[in-house]
């Protein structure tokens, strides 16, 4: 029987990226598949050394018969691949060139920064790593390897009440973060449909636009981290101006 391991430590402990100073608490947190990277990382993986089966849980997931954890955890098992093959593969996915960006202003402005995804935290890590941005807190579904070609999910994020059984549920992970003043969620896709609406405030892109527009969520439309660039920082002088002017 193989044994699988993960290839990145525990994290349900780590500490946050930041802490506020002053007078704001905010938080950002940032989906990655097609948000902070160019390309959906997992199915990309998936293209590369998935099989036939994959295909088929894809379309069970868009039917609704499954959900996004057991759709994910049963495609991954079916996945082929050495870790070096898997490495070579990660190595050629690229992230937002306007992220880094975005980080160098959300440090100046003391903001928290989390990246919470229903992908894979080896992945991301890998991919962040290139970019010197690897100390970032990571939330995302655990990726084990038999030191061969297996591959299996691990889900730390987890919640067994999660209306879209996702393999991290977003929506627990924002009620973990109550004493934050405000909270911003950058992000793309139908993981993110279902904490829109329990955040401050949204920079959507691409399916969430619609998604939000179409039930009148507070958003920003965007199209890259460049556009969150040009917009945070008004956004953090309004809401510390309107706290300086409040009473006491």
């Amino acid at each position: 029987m193989s044994c699988f391991t993960p290839l990145v430590e525990n994290q349900t402990g780590h500490n946050p990226f930041f802490y506020a100073n002053g007078l704001e608490k905010y938080i950002i947190l940032c989906d990655f598949d097609g948000t902070i990277s160019e390309k959906d990382v997992t199915d990309t993986l998936l293209d590369h050394f998935g099989n036939d089966q994959c295909a088929l849980l894809e379309q069970q997931w868009l039917k609704g018969i499954i959900g996004s954890r057991e759709c994910m955890r049963q495609q991954i098992a079916n996945m082929q691949a050495s870790q070096i093959e898997l490495d070579s593969v990660l190595a050629q996915i690229k992230i937002d060139p306007t992220f880094s960006e975005f980080i160098d202003i959300a440090r100046e402005a003391h903001l928290n920064v989390q990246i919470v995804s229903d992908g894979l935290d080896y992945a991301i890590q890998s991919i962040l790593k290139r970019y010197n941005l690897d100390f970032l807190p990571i939330y995302a579904n655990r990726l084990l390897h038999n030191q061969q070609q297996g591959w299996k999910l691990d889900f730390p994020y987890t919640n067994q009440h999660c209306l879209k059984a996702s393999g991290n549920c977003k929506c627990q992970h924002r009620r973990q973060l109550a004493g934050f003043q405000k909270i911003f969620y950058v992000g793309d896709g139908t993981s993110d449909f279902c904490v829109a609406d329990k955040v401050d405030l949204v920079f959507a892109k691409d399916k969430l636009i619609d998604f939000c527009r179409q039930h009148g969520i507070h958003h920003y439309p965007i199209k890259n981290f460049g556009d969150v660039v040009a917009i945070l920082p008004n956004l953090i002088k309004t809401s510390v101006e309107n706290h300086c002017l409040s009473p006491a």
